[in-house]
């Protein structure tokens, strides 16, 4: 899609995230608000940090490169181009966008297109947790059911970072916290066997102990061989590379917080050897542990 946007500004960053994007006013205007002493909200397991209001003209384009932040985007009116994972999407009004930490992503308004949106972002040791158990790490853009009680929702996250009045941040965490749910209750049940949904929930909650894929069959009664084979139709992964994706995802949750030892993250998720724990992890992610929490505290 970049090459075919005119008048794109050279790399720059907004602070947050890496982009290429068109001149502001020329091509957006957005009203953004953030907590002044951040420090203070990230005591916190779930927190915001900024909120945004933009409304964006035609020929509007942003490419963020690695996003260094998780983002709600709710489309007020108008629409967009959107592409994260090499999927593309019509993101319009009523859509919910997500934007993943550590993903490429594109939004286009192209030739006459508008669009107005809120955005906010979030963050937290907690949150790729949430991200994980509500299935939201797994959605790019989510149709609305309701979408007044989202965009109220965000409204108020607006709000509470535009007043910054007492217990702000605290308010503004449990509006994160529904936010979540709220957009959780949007998601199309993906109509997957029982067997499978058993499976999945027993790899969530056994997600700091060693399993085996004979284990967990014995466990629901069922074979190795039907396992392999569910896993394969539904999530073209192996049983045992997704239970390792969700003790990844869990590990990189709990590096947020920095009063967790490495070693410790390394027991929460099955690993008795920090070491080796280290190498799946820079295996799977691309940076080391420690990497990954300098970056994300950074």
């Amino acid at each position: 899609m970049l090459k075919h946007i005119k008048n794109v500004r050279d790399y720059l960053t907004d602070g947050f995230a890496h982009i290429w994007s068109t001149p502001a006013n020329q091509y957006y205007v957005r009203t953004l608000c953030r907590d002044m002493q951040p420090e203070l909200a990230k005591r916190l397991p779930l927190y915001i940090v900024y909120v945004n209001n933009e409304f964006c003209f035609e020929n509007y384009y942003r490419h963020r490169i690695d996003s260094e932040v998780f983002a709600i985007e709710l489309i007020l009116e108008g629409a967009m181009d959107f592409i994260q994972n090499d999927k593309k999407y019509k993101a319009e009004a009523g859509n919910v966008v997500l934007i993943h930490h550590g993903q490429n992503n594109e939004f286009a308004t192209g030739n006459g297109g508008e669009c107005h949106r809120l955005a906010c972002v979030l963050s937290g040791h907690e949150l790729n947790g949430l991200l994980i158990t509500t299935k939201l790490i797994e959605q790019d853009v989510i149709k609305l059911n309701n979408f007044e009680i989202v965009k109220t929702t965000m409204c108020e996250c607006f709000n509470e970072l535009k007043e910054k009045k007492t217990g702000f941040r605290r308010r503004a965490s449990i509006l994160g916290y529904k936010l979540l749910l709220e957009l959780e209750e949007n998601l199309e049940q993906i109509n997957i066997p029982e067997l499978l949904s058993r499976a999945l929930e027993l790899m969530e909650h056994h997600v700091s102990q060693k399993m085996s894929t004979k284990e967990i069959a014995d466990i629901l009664n069922t074979t190795t061989i039907t396992l392999n084979r569910l896993f394969k139709k539904y999530f073209k992964n192996t049983p045992i590379n997704y239970f390792i994706y969700l003790k990844m995802e869990t590990a990189k949750s709990l590096l947020g917080n920095k009063n967790i030892q490495i070693q410790e993250v390394a027991q929460s998720v099955g690993y008795s050897n920090s070491l080796y724990f280290s190498s799946e992890f820079k295996k799977r992610i691309g940076i080391s542990p420690r990497e990954f929490r300098k970056k994300r505290n950074s």
